[in-house]
């Protein structure tokens, strides 16, 4: 089998459950970010002809051309799956059968792209469902979705910390030989040391950059928000939350990667979604968590007009 997914936790998990249900040989993974992956597929069109190969794509989605194409291939018999929960994708629920886009879950509750992607492989008893592998993905889901903050799970925090410190082929070899584990997922002692230090880090991070941000009214579409704005690299999640749980005055913080000419953006509002306000410069996300490129247009609002406003023409 082929999956595509996005490079993240949440990304790489749905590779992780693949290869419990298939077996390793017969499992080829690509996890890349959101504006490769229309490359990668459409690549991967062009050099493989072959339909009995059967193909998952998880927590990300495809432009119109390339769903077209995957479409074509589903029309000649071809197995084609996607399991996403940004709401920018519904639009591919609403088009074609073989994508599933879901948010929210029956229950209310936010979705990721592993959970869709478990439930999925339970139904198809491609796997058979344990206590330890349920608690994984439940981990997944809540940072992913940012619940881990709402239910204080720390542990769900650390597991996001634990796959960027180290290699990704030894996070997914630590994960499943965790799953191999009747008991509940734990992290070894030497990834616990590891993750306290890490943690340390964060801590003093977070303080250095509490002093370094602006704060400024900004005008975005017709509204006026109250922007925290910061350059970080660095741990823009836990950065954007504790600045705004900090100032109850934002309404969000805006994190600037000048490097990889990104922002991110961080809210703690039930009131501002900040998927919209990434969608107006052609970005996208969650409510309370999206990013968008740092082009010109957000160069000059969040950059020169807040930081640099004696340079503006």
């Amino acid at each position: 089998m082929r999956l595509f997914s996005h490079n993240d936790l949440d990304g790489v998990s749905p590779a992780i459950l693949a290869l419990r249900a298939f077996s390793k040989e017969n499992v080829h993974y690509s996890c890349v970010g959101i504006y490769k992956i229309d490359e990668v597929i459409e690549e991967y069109l062009e050099e493989n002809e072959d339909i009995e190969e059967e193909i998952y794509i998880t927590d990300i989605s495809v432009n119109e051309e390339v769903a077209a194409k995957l479409n074509e291939r589903v029309q000649r018999g071809q197995k084609i799956l996607l399991f996403d929960h940004h709401s920018s994708a519904k639009w591919l629920d609403e088009t074609y059968e073989w994508a599933t886009v879901k948010a929210v879950d029956e229950k209310g509750q936010k979705t990721c792209g592993t959970e869709l992607f478990y439930h999925h492989l339970l139904k198809e008893g491609k796997l058979q469902q344990t206590s330890v592998m349920s608690e994984y993905v439940e981990l997944v889901r809540q940072f992913d979705t940012w619940d881990w903050y709402e239910n204080n799970n720390e542990k769900a925090k650390k597991l996001n910390h634990l796959f960027y410190l180290i290699k990704r082929e030894d996070f997914i070899e630590t994960v499943l030989t965790a799953l191999d584990k009747e008991e509940e997922f734990a992290f070894t002692e030497v990834h616990e040391t590891i993750l306290a230090l890490e943690q340390e880090k964060i801590d003093r991070y977070i303080h250095n950059k509490s002093h370094q941000m602006i704060k400024e009214q900004l005008e975005i579409g017709e509204t006026q928000y109250t922007a925290g704005i910061v350059f970080a690299e660095n741990y823009q999640s836990e950065l954007g939350n504790a600045l705004c749980v900090d100032d109850e005055e934002l309404d969000f913080v805006a994190l600037i990667d000048m490097g990889k000419r990104r922002i991110g953006f961080r809210t703690a509002r039930d009131n501002v979604n900040l998927s919209e306000i990434a969608a107006r410069f052609d970005g996208g996300g969650h409510p309370k968590a999206a990013g968008c490129s740092l082009g010109k247009e957000t160069f000059d609002l969040f950059v020169l007009h807040t930081m640099f406003p004696e340079t503006e023409a």
